[in-house]
């Protein structure tokens, strides 16, 4: 790769990022998608559903997983 389109790339980069950051400032996935649903015709028990999932879910996954890995050594960890 040339000089030139490494700066060009890196400069895209650099701005990617920026944005990335600013704009995640700004929202939280967890109200975006709720407000999203009711919007979009939505009940209370959907919302309830869509909670828990979003909520309970990623918890429950990080308790199976946790106890498949917690007995592997370090070496045999692949990443």
């Amino acid at each position: 790769m040339q000089q030139k389109d490494f700066k060009k790339n890196f400069k895209a980069f650099i701005w990617h990022g920026l944005f990335l950051a600013v704009a995640s400032s700004f929202m939280d996935i967890d109200t975006i998608i709720p407000a999203m649903l009711i919007k979009a015709g939505g009940g209370e028990i959907l919302l309830g559903f869509l909670t828990a999932i979003m909520i309970g879910g990623a918890g429950v996954l990080k308790l199976v997983f946790a106890s498949l890995l917690s007995h592997k050594n370090e070496k045999n960890r692949s990443y």
